[in-house]
C-alpha cells in the first residue's frame, strides 16, 4: 500500500467518525451565530443533536453492528477430528495502549487481548501447529513496540503450548496484514483467521483477495441483547462507540473495494 493511499485512508476514516460530524455541525452553528443567521444556526444545532442522539441509542448501534457481525457467525471448536487441519491460525492485532503517564509499559487493548485469547483457545484445541501474530505500528507518529510483539509477550505470560509462533511486524492496515501474511505462507494455504466480529467482513474480503484459503473465526461480538423498556431509547456512550466502529468498518470496506484492494 502506497504512503499516499495510507494517508488518504486515515483522513477518510477521521472524516466519517460521528464525533467529527458533531464537531463540524457545532462549528457551523458557531459560524452562523456570528453571522446572525438564526435559521441556519438552529438547523446546525438540531442536526448535531440528532446525530448525537440517534447514534448513541441502543437500536441504532446494535443494528449497525449486527449488519456486520451476522455475516460470520461464531464458531465453537471442541477438539477436532482432524488435528492441524489449518496451516496457521492468524491473529490480527487490534491496537496497543502505549506506555506513558501512569502506564509503565505497552499493553494490549481490549480488542487485541480478546483476539489473542480466542486464537490461543483454537491452538489448544489442536486446529493448527502454527500461530501467526500480525501487526506493526499503525500510528507512524508514535514510536513503540509493534502490536504483534506485544501480543507475543502476552502469549508467553499466558502460557503457550508446543506450537510455532511467528510475528509479522511490518503491517499498518488490514490490507497490509493480508499482504504480509501471504508472503509468509505457501500459495493456497488454509488459515484460520481470528479478529473481532465487527472487523471480520473487511478482513475476510482482503485476505480472500490475496488468494488465501481463509476461514473466519470471529470473536468479541458486540450485538448482544438490547435493553428493554425506556432504556432502549436512552443515549449511551457505549452504543455511540459501537455505532462509530461499525460505520468505520462499512466505510473501510467500501474504500478498499472502490480502490480494488478487496
Amino acid at each position: 500500500m502506497s504512503s499516499a493511499f495510507y494517508a488518504l485512508y486515515k483522513i477518510v476514516k477521521f472524516l466519517i467518525y460521528p464525533l467529527t460530524w458533531m464537531i463540524v455541525l457545532l462549528s457551523l452553528a458557531l459560524f452562523w451565530s456570528w453571522r446572525r443567521n438564526q435559521l441556519r444556526l438552529r438547523i446546525s444545532v438540531a442536526l448535531a443533536l440528532l446525530v448525537a442522539y440517534l447514534l448513541s441509542i441502543p437500536p441504532v448501534g446494535w443494528t449497525l453492528a449486527y449488519s456486520l457481525e451476522r455475516r460470520y457467525p461464531l464458531k465453537v471448536v471442541h477438539g477436532t477430528n482432524e488435528p492441524f487441519s489449518y496451516d496457521a491460525v492468524v491473529v490480527l492485532g487490534g491496537g496497543v495502549s502505549r506506555k506513558g503517564g501512569l502506564r509503565s509499559e505497552d499493553r494490549l487493548t481490549h480488542e487485541s487481548l480478546e483476539r489473542l485469547l480466542c486464537a490461543r483457545e483454537l491452538m489448544l484445541q489442536g486446529v493448527s501447529s502454527m500461530m501467526i501474530l500480525s501487526g506493526g505500528n499503525a500510528n507512524p507518529d508514535q514510536i513503540g513496540t509493534p502490536v504483534s510483539l506485544v501480543m507475543e509477550k502476552a502469549l508467553k505470560s499466558l502460557g503457550a503450548g508446543n506450537w510455532t509462533v511467528m510475528t509479522e511486524t511490518d503491517s499498518r492496515t488490514t490490507y497490509e496484514n493480508a499482504a504480509e501474511i501471504k508472503k509468509r505462507l505457501r500459495p493456497q494455504s488454509r488459515i484460520a483467521l481470528v479478529t473481532s466480529a465487527l472487523h471480520m467482513p473487511r478482513a475476510m474480503a482482503l485476505f480472500q483477495q490475496q488468494g488465501l484459503d481463509v476461514n473466519a473465526f470471529p470473536c468479541g461480538f458486540t450485538a448482544g441483547l438490547l435493553p428493554t423498556g425506556m432504556m432502549r431509547f436512552m443515549p449511551d456512550v457505549g452504543y455511540l462507540r459501537q455505532s462509530t466502529l461499525a460505520i468505520s468498518e462499512w466505510i473501510g470496506l467500501f474504500v478498499y473495494r472502490l480502490s480494488g484492494y478487496a
